[in-house]
Parts: C-alpha cells; structure tokens; sequence
C-alpha cells in the first residue's frame, strides 16, 4: 500500500478521542509507516497544541538536527564521522531498523546513537 496523506482533521480527531474509527485507522497507519503529512497540516497540527510539552511530541526530531547533534558529540570524543553514514545511522534509529554494514564507522556512532547493527 502507498502512503496516505492524513488532514489535519483526522488527526485532530486522533488527539481529541483516540477511540474512534478515524483515530484506530491512523493507529494502523501509522504502526505501518504508511502515513504522512505536509508542510501546511503540520502546521496546523503543531499550531494546535495546549503546551509545549504537547507541541514537542506532535513535532518528531528533525532528521538534520539528530544528524548534527551526533556529529557534534562525536567530534567531541575525537572522531569526525562522514555526514553521510550519520544520515543512514539517524535513518535506521529513528525508523526502529537495525542496520547491516561492513563500515566500522558505525561501531563510533553507536557511542552516540542508539543504532542496532546487524553483525554476523
């Protein structure tokens, strides 16, 4: 199945009841990875949010800043890791994946981010 663009309303619905037929729905999309939005309805869902401890769990880590965030840590304990496998490493993490590599770059990058690597 493709990705299914949810509106604004039906996650409105999602924060408000949680129970209902939408809101079970999305669960399911979302237990998938098959939902997504775009700029204007996260906009609105973020703009909706009572608090800010709210708004911090409506808005997910920005991919570019987990990325830099580690290579700063990284670069703190003496190691300049390519942006490119912290993008993949960022990648596997926030989407639950374990990661199947032969760069042994990865092992310094599980310092900072909690990435499962595959090894045999």
């Amino acid at each position: 199945m493709a990705q299914v663009l949810v509106d604004t309303s039906v996650w409105i619905d999602m924060f408000r009841d949680g129970g209902s037929c939408p809101s079970q729905a999305l669960g399911k999309l979302l237990g998938h990875n098959l939902a997504c939005i775009n700029g204007l309805i996260r906009a609105e869902i973020l703009s909706g949010a009572r608090s800010q401890s709210e708004y911090r769990r409506r808005d997910p880590p920005c991919l570019w800043d987990e990325v830099a965030l580690a290579r700063y840590r990284l670069a703190r304990r003496g190691f300049q890791e390519s942006i490119a496998d912290l993008i993949v490493a960022t990648t596997a993490v926030y989407h639950k994946k374990s990661l199947f590599t032969l760069d042994g770059a990865f092992r310094r990058i599980r310092s900072v981010l909690p990435i499962e690597l595959l090894e045999l």
